[in-house]
């Protein structure tokens, strides 16, 4: 979030985290959702699911064993994740409302991981995430 402040201020051209003080408490809840309820359900399970991080399924300075148990509960908060933001793509075409903003890059790159680290792409039947998807995936800084 600093460095999305910093660059909202030296790059006013086109701001990602509104423009009004209401866009702006609207992309901060929704960019925040989607990293508590989405992102961190994916590294969860994640880091409880990697053999790589045995020993290390919490970030940090310390170790702390990884919970099998743990990957199926992330699992089911990613398809909640899913539904919800589904419902609210159903009303605007971004998630934070007519404009596309930090919120909606923070659930790209949370789609994009869940794809390939939990093999949880975005499901079929959800028809206003995936034309949200592929006009978000299709932009020129997806690439970068």
């Amino acid at each position: 979030m600093a460095i999305w402040r910093y660059l909202e201020e030296v790059y006013t051209a086109t701001p990602l985290l509104g423009t009004t003080p209401k866009d702006k408490a609207i992309v901060t809840m929704w960019e925040r959702r989607a990293e508590l309820d989405g992102f961190s359900a994916v590294m969860e399970g994640v880091r409880n699911a990697a053999p790589r991080l045995a020993g290390r399924a919490i970030a940090g300075s310390h170790d702390y064993e990884q919970s099998p148990g743990l990957v199926d509960r992330s699992k089911r908060c990613v398809t909640n994740f899913y539904s919800d933001v589904e419902t609210r793509l159903a009303e605007d075409p971004f998630i934070a409302g007519e404009h596309f903003s930090a919120a909606d890059i923070t659930c790209l790159v949370t789609v994009d991981f869940a794809t390939q680290a939990l093999s949880m792409p975005t499901p079929a039947e959800s028809g206003a995430l995936r034309r949200w998807y592929e006009t978000v995936a299709a932009r020129p800084s997806t690439a970068a």
